[in-house]
């Protein structure tokens, strides 16, 4: 009973704890963000560290210009949650470009040659045919370039040209990972859970209760507390717990984060922008902010679904990562229930939530051979026993399973109409 009352006090003063120096914000002037940005500490996220996989080369150099910039004023981190989060979803983007090259081949078409006795003496008819060959061929030169390219990137390693270009940058004095107690930590995350106090929460039904945002958010805090310097946090993320929202997209930071931040940092601001932004405040080229700029849109569209609950049906716009076999358990955002969003090959697919949770099964890239036209391809397989997955060969286009045996290896097989 005790607890319940303690619970109930908390939330009913909450917002005097998450606001306690109720004049602060009327008596402060904000620097803003223009003037922020020569002498404020730049912390990069994990989706901002991600974007050059799918933008040009030359933006590229200009992003790692600016961040030598920075670090050359000693203004720029990256928290060790964001180094470790980029090892992990780095060999995704590669498989996404591997399999992309692949996809875009097997879609184009080909009419067959055209077989009309009448028109046989036709020259344009004949010029018609002869044209429909040269595709054919093409097609197979095609085919040859993009295995080339696919065993490339296959044979990367750590060496693939983004990687490369943030070594020398990413270096260990600007990881930053601050000593935690994880029971301590733990029980304080899911006290803020409880109270809808950001961030993190929007993330809790993932396999690790959505951690990684609150040790980012940690480390952010470390930083103020350290530097007692403004943070400029570079970050695509949208959710909710994040930023205030306005027509859809993020607009500015919860004032939760705000005020937390300027308690432990003496008063200095918070900013959360996407890398165009940044990349636009530092003068880089217009081309390198323009792409930049539409490749986060281009994600951001990629991971908004639109899905109907399986409980009220009501259609609202989720999260999922745009990866094949990415899964979530977002919750209604009309009558509050969880439910399962999986991205197959087909689209999404959407189930009821079942108790205990069903969490996605960690996958691991598998080099496997084309039953039919003996062909090597990159391919996602959980890593559970008995766990299966349909392929798309990158060569011949056909489609075959595969499975994981109980030993660990992969087993491949044709299906029955070969």
């Amino acid at each position: 009973m005790a607890d319940s009352s303690n619970k109930q006090l908390e939330q009913v003063f909450l917002i005097e704890d998450v606001l306690p120096g109720a004049t602060g914000f009327f008596e402060e002037v904000p620097q803003g963000l223009e003037a922020a940005i020569g002498d404020a500490d730049i912390v990069l996220d994990t989706n901002v560290l991600l974007i050059p996989f799918g933008a040009g080369a030359a933006s590229l150099t200009d992003i790692v210009k600016v961040y030598s910039e920075i670090k050359g004023r000693e203004r720029l981190y990256v928290p060790a949650q964001v180094a470790r989060e980029f090892v992990k979803n780095r060999p995704s983007k590669l498989a996404q470009l591997y399999q992309g090259i692949s996809d875009k081949i097997s879609k184009l078409t080909i009419p067959d040659s055209l077989s009309y006795p009448i028109l046989e003496s036709v020259d344009h008819f004949q010029e018609l045919n002869e044209k429909i060959s040269k595709i054919e061929e093409l097609k197979v030169e095609l085919k040859a370039s993009a295995k080339m390219v696919r065993s490339t990137i296959k044979n990367w390693g750590w060496n693939d040209p983004v990687s490369q270009a943030y070594r020398p940058i990413f270096t260990k004095d600007i990881v930053i990972s601050p000593e935690i107690d994880r029971e301590k930590t733990l029980k304080e995350m899911l006290k803020r859970y409880e109270q809808a106090i950001p961030p993190g929460y929007k993330d809790a039904a993932k396999p690790d209760s959505g951690i990684g945002d609150f040790l980012i958010w940690k480390t952010i805090l470390h930083l103020g507390t350290e530097n007692k310097r403004s943070v400029i946090f570079v970050s695509g993320d949208e959710k909710a717990d994040w930023l205030h929202g306005a027509e859809g997209n993020g607009f500015l930071p919860r004032y939760e984060l705000q005020a937390e931040f300027r308690r432990i940092s003496e008063g200095k601001d918070l900013y959360i922008i996407p890398l165009s932004r940044l990349l636009e405040l530092q003068k880089a080229k217009e081309s390198s902010v323009n792409e930049i700029r539409s490749e986060e849109k281009r994600i951001r569209d990629a991971t908004s679904v639109l899905a109907e609950c399986p409980e009220c049906g009501s259609n609202d716009e989720y999260e999922l990562a745009e990866a094949i076999g990415s899964s979530a358990l977002p919750v209604c955002t009309t009558c509050g229930g969880k439910f399962h969003l999986h991205r197959t090959r087909d689209g999404i697919s959407v189930h009821r939530f079942k108790s205990p949770p069903m969490r996605p099964s960690e996958k691991e890239l598998e080099v496997v051979e084309c039953p039919y036209c003996e062909a090597e391809n990159l391919k996602e397989l959980g890593v559970s026993p008995n766990s299966t997955g349909w392929c798309v060969c990158d060569n011949c286009t056909k489609r075959f399973p595969i499975h994981r045996k109980s030993d660990g290896t992969v087993f491949v097989n044709k299906t029955k109409d070969g």
